[in-house]
């Protein structure tokens, strides 16, 4: 395990550079080699993988992705932290540094970078070069909490296959990941990672891991990537379309926000389209699972 997951060592960085953490961009390092041996293990490397990172600060997790993944794009908005990335990992060939923000990234383009670079050499790390054909695309992230939907959405939506992820989230974030329906949680954005993958935490992380420590307690979510059943007949942005707009009045019944002015079908349709879901109108739209929701959307498009 290398040294930039220790706390001296991050601070010390951190007083070479004049970097101060900056809470506009939520900045708040891990510095526990235990917690990254736990996120390393949870993504399930072989060393056939591209993975992505998103935010890599000072590289704890950076340097370890090195050793256990074939190739690895990091992401970091900071430039001052782009710059000691740059100063403390070298110019690894299998290592895409790219300097953006990840909530606009193209992330098609950005693989399609990764998998002209060379894979990790045998003897460099666990596992091997990548098998034949097209690398497999991992995501690995330590996102704060003011962007945590809007670039969960950017890798969701990119149309990249991507196997499996593993993100540390504040607590409360990665319970809504993973609440069920009725829950006071639940909401549009479990629906998004739920059509997506099947989402687990996997570890409950104390604010003493960071530096500096926020005032929330983290926790870290396995994404294991599949196709939804029945997702396939159903025009996604129909589906997600009816998930915004019922969740937008979550207070209000199904039949009073899918009235909404604008709405992309008929008002008058509303009623006939919840009883040939087979759903009770006075519901709202926390109470509906995402085979609800593809029954609702299929109903109200057919009007």
């Amino acid at each position: 395990m290398g040294d930039l997951a220790h706390p001296s060592k991050v601070r010390a960085l951190a007083q070479a550079h004049d970097l101060r953490p900056s809470r506009h961009l939520g900045q708040n390092f891990l510095v526990d080699e235990n917690i990254v041996r736990k996120i390393i293990a949870a993504a399930h490397l072989n060393g056939t993988e591209t993975v992505v990172e998103v935010g890599p600060g000072f590289g704890a997790l950076t340097q370890e992705l090195l050793r256990a993944a074939g190739r690895v794009v990091a992401v970091e908005r900071d430039p001052r932290l782009v710059q000691i990335l740059r100063q403390e990992l070298g110019s690894p060939p299998h290592l895409l540094l790219v300097e953006g923000d990840a909530r606009w990234a193209d992330w098609p383009r950005l693989l399609e970078e990764a998998h002209v670079l060379p894979p990790r050499q045998p003897g460099s790390g666990a596992g091997g070069v990548p098998e034949a054909g097209e690398p497999r695309a991992k995501v690995v992230a330590n996102l704060p909490y003011a962007v945590t939907a809007p670039v969960l959405a950017s890798l969701l939506e990119s149309g990249v296959a991507w196997e499996r992820g593993v993100i540390m989230v504040q607590r409360e974030v990665a319970e809504r990941l993973t609440a069920p329906p009725g829950s006071r949680v639940y909401g549009a954005l479990t629906c998004l990672v739920t059509y997506h993958a099947d989402a687990q935490i996997v570890a409950r992380v104390p604010p003493t891991v960071f530096w500096p420590p926020p005032q929330v307690e983290s926790a870290v979510v396995a994404l294991t990537f599949r196709p939804y059943p029945g997702a396939e007949d159903v025009p996604r942005e129909q589906l997600f379309t009816v998930i915004r707009l019922a969740f937008q009045q979550r207070r209000k019944s199904l039949r009073q926000a899918l009235k909404t002015r604008g709405a992309p079908w008929s008002r008058d349709g509303v009623d006939h389209a919840l009883a040939q879901a087979g759903l009770d109108p006075l519901s709202r739209a926390e109470d509906l699972g995402l085979d609800q929701f593809l029954r609702l959307t299929e109903a109200l498009f057919a009007f």
